[in-house]
């Protein structure tokens, strides 16, 4: 689960599949620069995504949230590659022996078709990158890159003014290629789309944010194993080793045994025979007579031994 030290009793997490996801630190937090740092507090995480999964957002509220001032509201705001979809209302009177659990399955749209309301359930769907080099395809292509593979909360406090009645349309499907320039070397492996749609009973509020930023950001960027291994964000899986000498697969513990014994017996053989190198030293000598002429250096030469390697080639 992510979480801010500014921002105590408030937690998000993201399932895949029905399970947690596992989070890993962002590997570029240490180089940022001061400068860099956002002013709203905001925590990075990266997750591992699979082709075709479903996944839903978690935000958790406790009690020991700080709710004293105006009596005040949290909106769970959710952005998924950069769009917005369901936000969640959590007030201190929703908590329940001290908590209040929040998911977002996916986008509540309404069907200007059927009069329906829907929701469209989040899955993950892979991408593939085209040698496209039109310019206009590849400038389009490059704000879909900006937010593409990240899932973000934003956390605002604010005060309910009564009921919405505005109503968002349906979402479409995921356009599944992208622009090879316009990803400009991420790592990006997937993008959000939608699976089965359900229809249900909207229950919308309107609010109004107290504060112009929110007082906290979680981010999720999520991409395939590989990806996350080109990012550096987990270990790359080492080459295996060369495959060992079928004579000395097939030999058996007292014979490896004597091979070793042998051979360090040669090291040590080789060791003794060596002489130490000779080398050739420089010593100055100066001059430190104050006669308002430059110091004059003088070098001696010691004449070097000659020196004989015997190490056996």
């Amino acid at each position: 689960m992510a979480v801010l030290d500014e921002v105590p009793g408030v937690e998000i997490t993201v399932q895949v599949a029905g399970r947690d996801a596992t989070e890993y630190d962002d590997p570029d937090a240490a180089q940022r620069e001061p400068s860099e740092a956002a002013e709203v507090p905001t925590s990075i995480k990266y997750i591992e995504c699979v082709g075709g999964a479903e996944f839903t957002i978690t935000t958790r509220v406790q009690n020991t949230y700080g709710w004293g001032y105006m009596n005040h509201s949290l909106s769970s705001n959710v952005y998924v590659d950069g769009k917005s979809v369901n936000g969640h209302l959590i007030s201190q009177s929703h908590l329940y022996n001290g908590l209040n659990t929040r998911i977002t399955k996916g986008n509540t749209a309404y069907d200007h078709t059927t009069g329906q309301w829907l929701l469209q359930r989040f899955k993950f769907s892979a991408i593939s990158t085209v040698d496209d080099a039109k310019k206009e395809r590849v400038e389009n292509d490059i704000k879909r890159a900006q937010d593409l593979g990240s899932i973000e909360v934003k956390i605002f406090r604010c005060l309910v003014l009564g009921k919405s009645h505005s109503k968002t349309s349906i979402r479409g499907k995921l356009k599944s290629e992208i622009a090879e320039k316009a990803l400009k070397g991420k790592a990006v492996s997937h993008g959000a789309s939608y699976s089965s749609e359900k229809s249900i009973a909207p229950n919308r509020v309107h609010v109004k944010n107290i504060d112009d930023e929110p007082i906290g950001i979680f981010q999720f960027r999520y991409r395939s194993r590989d990806a996350l291994k080109r990012e550096m964000v987990i270990p790359r899986t080492p080459s295996p080793g060369p495959a060992p000498d079928p004579e000395i697969a097939q030999m058996s513990r007292e014979e490896l045994q004597r091979l070793a014994a042998e051979r360090l017996n040669q090291l040590r053989g080789i060791k003794e025979e060596r002489k130490p190198v000779i080398k050739r030293e420089i010593e100055e000598v100066i001059d430190l007579t104050d006669d308002n002429e430059r110091p004059k250096t003088r070098r001696r030469l010691e004449e070097p031994e000659e020196a004989i390697d015997l190490t056996e080639d």
